[in-house]
Parts: C-alpha cells; structure tokens; sequence
C-alpha cells in the first residue's frame, strides 16, 4: 500500500493513521462525493473476519457510532470504508485530564452506543472496546468504532489482574460480536475500565495508563467518591453491587451526572497532578473522601439503585442533548431516569412569622392613601383659587 493510490476507483489515500494488528488504517477522500474517509486496508489473512463484522454492522446509524460507507474487495485484500472522525483519540484524552463530570458523560454516551447496538433485531456485542476503540469529535460527542471485530486479548489479560478474578473474556468459542450475557458483561467491564484509565493517578503528559501490579484501584485525590465507587463496582467481578449490563452502567452514570459540576477541575490547586487517594483491594473496596480519608462502601442493595441519594433537581447537564438509543431502534430500556431531570425555579418569597406586618401588607393600600391625600390637596386648592376668581 502506498500514499496517493486509488483503490474502487475512487478513494485516494492520503496519509498513514495507525498500523493495526489485523488492519492499516488511512486517511483518504472519496473524489466521487468529496468528503474525507477512514481507510481499513486488511491482508487477506484477515479478510474472513472483517467481512463478517462489515455484515453484522452494516447497518448501525448512530450519532455515538462510527458509520461504515462501502466495502472494496481485491483479490488479495480487503478494503473497509467508513466516516472518518476528526477528533480526539483516546490518549489526547488522558493527556486532557478532564473533569470527573466529562469523563462521566462520555461513560454514558459510551453505554448509549452499545445499547443501541444490543437492541432487538441487532443483538450485537462489540467485544474488543479496548482505547483504540475510542474517539471524540469536534462537537465533543465521543463515537465507537471496531464493534464485532477480534477481541485484543492482550489487552484484556493485562487488566484481568485487576478485579478480573483471573478472567479475561468470556465465551471465546462464539462468533466475534455475538451477544451473551457473559459478552455484555464484559462489554460492561470494558467500559469501567476505559473510565477508570481516565480517572487514575498518571505521570504528566502520559498517554497511556498500565495496569496496577498489585492490582489495586487508584484514583486522583479531588475524583467524587461516587464516582471511583461506580466505577469499582463495574471493574471488580467480586464487588457485592457488581454491574454487569449496559443498562445498570448507563442509568447509573446517567443519574450520577446528575450531581456532578460541570465546571470541576480534575486537579485542586497545589496538588501535585499524580497524587492518587488511598487505594483499594479488589476484594474490599472503599471510595476516597474528598479529604483523601476513607469512607464506607455506599449502602448494600441491588446493582443500579446505589446512587438514590446522589440525585438533585437543580443539576446543570452539558450542552449536548442526551441521546436515546430507542429514538433509532426499539426500546432497550424504560427507565424514568433517563429523563433529564427539570431546573427548579427559584422558590416564590412567602412572608414568615418574623416579617413585620407592614411589610406584609399589599401596595394597593398605599397607593390608595397616596391618592386619597392627593386628591384633597387638589380640591383645597381648586376650591380656594375660586373664591378669588369670583371676589377679586
């Protein structure tokens, strides 16, 4: 493959983005319809795999995925088409340090993507939602690419040392993005870990985040323990409010946006940007204090109801309406917390027992007294200016 080839006759490769383990991806132009492409070229070691993804994902049209154009297809290779995001990568994001309200958001818009993916008459798991998987547009909308693709099983044994008891992905033996409930567990798992390399302790300017060799959670000192609990609970399979659906996760992350500032920096003045909060096991897992000591587990009760108390009405979402995935397929979900909940208005002043009684009374009063003073003024003046227009 060279830069400034022409492949089906109308799509010129510009320039090299990543070199992937089943794929080399470009940057091109479609000259037919003059818009800029992403350019999968596979080997045709490869080609089997990808032609059964391209059949299970020809038709996802999402705003939080990545849409496929066209299949071009070689003798010996196999070229996939698809929009090309012009954003920021998974790695830019680290390097952002976003506010925990972000990253929250973007877990959302994440869970949004692969419930629409799982609904009725699509029934797809991604299976490999690994960093690569991940971009953020200019709009600020995060978009999800790879889904039914090979899983990166490297990446996925790296991080089963964390909370993973020795697992790395289930139900090896079925089709790249055929649904189970053990694929959309870990699908669930996979997104926690994604928010948890966005939540974690991290030199500067680091794009990447390792996992823990002792295999224990860190975040920043400044992140709402509310936060690293959900996230513990979705990481760590022994966790007794453990998540294992897409839709807990979403409504969790859904209502947990509900409390958080918008406005929140991820690192507090004068500490230093690394500075994790205590950590914790596994096996026993406790969320950090804002103070940086620790705190109990949040409540024991069923997975997706833990975060009750968190909710408050007058919360402040982000500029980009939430999306829905029953709007683009059948329903998945029938939660009313999926509402965006109502601004309260300011609270009507109503006077108290301590407020003086003048004060309680109603204008019209005065202005009627006002008037009633006025109107005898004028009548003493009329009446006497009279007398002396009669008798000069």
């Amino acid at each position: 493959m060279e830069i400034g080839q022409v492949i089906g006759g109308h799509y010129l490769l510009q320039r090299l983005i990543q070199q992937g383990q089943y794929s080399t991806v470009f940057q091109g132009v479609d000259q037919s319809f003059q818009r800029v492409v992403a350019v999968k070229a596979v080997s045709a070691a490869s080609i089997p795999m990808y032609r059964a993804a391209v059949r299970k994902t020809s038709q996802l049209s999402y705003p939080h995925i990545t849409m496929l154009y066209d299949l071009v297809i070689e003798p010996d290779r196999l070229y996939v088409v698809e929009e090309y995001v012009e954003g920021d990568d998974f790695a830019t994001l680290l390097q952002a340090q976003l506010p925990p309200f972000d990253i929250a958001e973007y877990g959302r818009q994440i869970c949004s993507a692969l419930l629409y993916a799982s609904s009725p008459g699509r029934r797809i798991c991604h299976g490999d939602l690994t960093p690569t998987a991940v971009l953020r547009d200019r709009r600020g909308l995060i978009r999800v690419n790879n889904f039914a693709l090979p899983t990166d099983m490297q990446y996925f044994a790296a991080w089963s040392k964390v909370g993973g008891e020795g697992r790395d992905v289930s139900d090896t033996s079925l089709p790249w993005g055929a649904m189970s409930p053990g694929r959309q567990a870990d699908d669930t798992r996979a997104v926690g870990l994604l928010l948890y390399q966005l939540l974690a302790g991290r030199p500067p300017n680091a794009t990447t985040v390792e996992p823990p060799i002792d295999g224990r959670l860190r975040f920043m000192r400044n992140i709402p323990p509310a936060l690293c609990e959900l996230v513990a609970r979705t990481v760590i399979r022994d966790h007794p409010q453990h998540i294992t659906t897409v839709e807990v996760l979403h409504d969790e992350l859904n209502a947990l946006t509900e409390t958080l500032d918008p406005s929140s920096s991820m690192a507090a003045a004068n500490i230093p940007l690394y500075q994790p909060a205590e950590v914790a096991s596994p096996r026993q897992y406790s969320a950090p204090s804002p103070g940086g000591k620790m705190m109990n587990p949040l409540p024991a009760g069923q997975p997706g109801r833990g975060l009750a108390s968190y909710q408050k009405e007058n919360s402040v979402k982000l500029a980009t309406p939430a999306l829905d995935p029953a709007a683009y397929a059948a329903p998945t979900t029938a939660d009313a917390s999926l509402l965006v909940a109502p601004i309260r208005q300011p609270d009507t002043f109503l006077p108290s027992e301590e407020t003086p009684a003048a004060v309680r009374r109603s204008p019209l009063l005065m202005w009627l007294v006002l008037g009633l003073i006025a109107f005898a003024l004028f009548f003493v003046i009329g009446y006497y200016a009279g007398i002396l227009l009669i008798h000069p």
